[in-house]
């Protein structure tokens, strides 16, 4: 069969009928689309942030601020830093880049989203007077053909003018009247110099990243690529430019600005959250700020409440003096089995009160903004330890295992110190059950060791410790000794309270545009990482450290629950103090410490411990959360694996469950160096008669874990 192959001719025809049907698509589009009346800023709509039940709200974001003022009224300098920043062919170009329109297309369709800017100032100053924040190809067009009307129809001075007084610039600032004010506290914008009109424009961008309030490192570098511009376009020497020094004014100003609408207080953190969240899915600063949104989040009023409640109360005078001084806190709540963050405290004052230059700076974690709750990163102690307990019963060492617990041993790679039990605890021959719930390091240490640092560290990821998280693969690993933040802990002590069912974190549930159209709705990331007769075990085994453990006495009110405490610790004291505790419906994260990594964390002037302040905030916060809820329980053991090392004559036996849901558990007499061999997760092989695993530690310094 002869395939039919085109003519030359019809070639060419065929490319001359695509070009005069693009050039009459254009021209159509051209002239029917006009230029609408501006939106007023003035008539725009805050964002509001609403709990969870989508009735009770919870912040309001952007209180617009704007003053409109002439173009002769900004200096000639800071005019140009704005266009060193966003557009420096603007006085040549025609209201449109075509190359950057093409670029961004091109990037839009390889990913499927219209996202790419390629905008002119022109393009810019359109989309935000004419058009919604909308992206879809639609809008892209009509910006397209609008700005070119315009750029026929009005001079380079009107639209730039038109432009820098709408344009947002972050701290609720829209217009470059507002933004001179919010960020150097200056009356009139004729009062800028050439520097401070390039931290303005070095803002445009992405105010929520390039605000020196909150990111200060990105602001100077993106402050320095505008100078370079200017100097680069002829608009500033070389020799002025070396002069110049970043003026801090703007990061002191903003200490005192930088809360949006009524974000306020521990609000502040949540709001910077939900905006960090909705950033992900391209809902940026300025489009919130004035998008007349309603976003409904994953915050619970009652479970928020009791969380601000239970950490406050224990303030006391600690903030600015006291024997506690300095004290910090952070708490964060998330559903099992579901991933939404029901609670979140991640400070008391945001940024208000911050003392040091750094105080505000993206720490780079899961939710910016020195968020002690989810992204203020420090040494969990000994909340490490049931990961290390996952390992082991995933290789068949069960819970009635026993190993020795001295006070102190001797390890390689401690330089010398070895390993030792905080407050010298010891438990003689015990059970790992025992072990965990007295928080028994000289068990747990050789136990990582024997299960293998990497195998630790891949349970922990997989239940919910981030991936960027760096775990150092060596046996103190199970101390606690790499750094997570609060969230990633009540993560993954959420996936054991749902028996083995990871499931994403998220914040924001739904978003509604002004018009009550859906726009966003949250889609749950859930997967299984381990077998549910381990998370049996393990969760019993926690149920311990409340009910005769470190954290005795700090049970919940009529419910069964489980936990495990956390202590940084030194010789001299302790740093860092941590409660981490679940039921079937609720995970919650508790932190206690200071900003400086070298202070002591003190309760009264006391060492603080995480069975002491920690667990009784997280004590308070679940019962005031949980009451009247239904009583769910947990699942009973499973006996998985078989038990090594047995000693009859031990004189300290595991806690028992009860008879009804108790079933014998196999032990097998194996040396303490034998290491069962390793099978997939929901087997329980014999122990191996000869592996062993004799892996080196690493160079810490490992405190007491408890």
């Amino acid at each position: 069969m002869q395939r039919y192959a085109p003519t030359p001719r019809q070639m060419l025809w065929g490319v001359l009928g695509a070009f005069v049907l693009m050039l009459l698509f254009v021209g159509i589009g051209y002239a029917t689309t006009s230029i609408p009346s501006p939106n007023s800023i003035a008539t725009r709509q805050s964002t509001l942030l609403y709990y969870s039940d989508g009735k009770h709200l919870l912040a309001r974001l952007g209180d617009t601020n704007r003053v409109n003022v002439k173009l002769a009224q900004v200096p000639v300098p800071v005019q140009r830093a704005v266009l060193s920043a966003e557009d420096r062919s603007f006085e040549s170009e025609p209201g449109i880049s075509p190359t950057g329109i093409l670029r961004a297309l091109f990037v839009d369709l390889k990913g499927g989203d219209v996202q790419q800017g390629g905008s002119t100032i022109t393009q810019q100053y359109v989309k935000n007077a004419y058009l919604t924040q909308a992206r879809t190809f639609t809008r892209k067009f009509k910006e397209i053909f609008i700005s070119v009307k315009l750029g026929n129809s009005e001079s380079k001075s009107e639209i730039l003018q038109n432009y820098l007084n709408t344009i947002y610039f972050g701290r609720n600032a829209y217009g470059i009247q507002a933004a001179a004010k919010a960020y150097f506290g200056v009356n009139s914008v004729s009062q800028l110099n050439v520097a401070e009109g390039a931290v303005l424009a070095a803002v445009i961008r992405a105010p929520s990243l390039y605000d020196p309030a909150v990111n200060h490192e990105a602001a100077v570098s993106r402050w320095h690529y505008v100078i370079d511009g200017m100097v680069k376009e002829h608009w500033l020497s070389a020799d002025d430019a070396a002069k110049l020094q970043y003026p801090d004014q703007a990061l002191k100003n903003g200490k005192k600005t930088a809360h949006s609408g009524d974000c306020v207080n521990w609000k502040f953190f949540v709001c910077q959250a939900v905006k960090a969240e909705l950033a992900k899915d391209g809902f940026d600063e300025a489009r919130l700020a004035a998008g007349g949104y309603k976003v409904v989040t994953t915050i619970d009023k009652t479970a928020q409440d009791n969380a601000v409640s239970s950490v406050e109360q224990h303030h006391g005078d600690y903030l600015s003096s006291g024997i506690d001084k300095g004290r910090e806190s952070a708490l964060v709540t998330v559903q099992p089995g579901d991933g939404a963050i029901r609670a979140m405290y991640g400070g008391g004052d945001g940024c208000v009160h911050a003392s040091r230059k750094d105080a505000c700076t993206d720490l780079t974690g899961v939710y910016g903004l020195f968020n002690k709750a989810g992204d203020y990163a420090r040494s969990p102690g000994s909340s490490f330890k049931p990961y290390t307990l996952i390992t082991a019963l995933q290789q068949g060492i069960s819970l009635d295992s026993r190993f020795p617990g001295p006070p102190h041993i001797d390890f390689p790679g401690t330089n010398g110190k070895g390993i030792s039990n905080s407050e010298g605890e010891s438990c003689g021959d015990c059970t790992l059950t025992e072990a965990l719930a007295k928080s028994i390091n000289t068990v747990f240490v050789p136990l990582a060791d024997k299960v293998g640092p990497d195998k630790v560290a891949q349970v922990a990821h997989d239940a919910g410790i981030p991936k960027d998280r760096h775990l150092d693969p060596v046996p103190t690993i199970t101390l606690g000794t790499s750094d997570v933040a609060p969230i990633d802990q009540a993560v993954g002590y959420a996936t054991i309270a749902a028996q083995g069912v990871y499931a994403k974190p998220y914040l924001v549930a739904s978003v509604k545009s002004g018009s009550g159209h859906s726009v966003f709705k949250a889609k749950h990331d859930t997967k299984r990482v381990f077998p549910a007769d381990v998370m049996a075990d393990t969760t019993y085994a926690m149920q311990q450290v409340l009910t005769n453990g470190t954290a005795a006495g700090k049970e919940l009110s009529g419910r069964p629950s489980a936990g495990k405490t956390g202590t940084n610790g030194e010789r001299n004291g302790n740093k860092d103090a941590w409660f981490i505790g679940f039921t079937p419906q609720l995970s919650t994260a508790v932190w206690y410490g200071n900003a400086s990594r070298d202070k002591l964390v003190t309760d009264n002037g006391a060492p603080m411990y995480g069975g002491g302040l920690p667990a009784l905030t997280w004590q308070q916060m679940m019962n005031g959360a949980l009451a009247g809820k239904p009583v769910q329980s947990f699942p009973p053991p499973a006996h998985v694996g078989h038990a090594i090392n047995p000693s009859p004559s031990a004189s300290s036996t595991s806690p028992s469950p009860t008879k009804s849901s108790a079933k014998p558990t196999p032990t097998v007499t194996v040396s303490p160096t034998i290491v069962p061999t390793h099978t997939p997760p929901g087997h329980s092989p014999s122990p191996s008669p000869t592996g062993s695993s004799t892996q080196a530690a690493g160079n810490g310094s490992p405190g007491p874990g408890g």
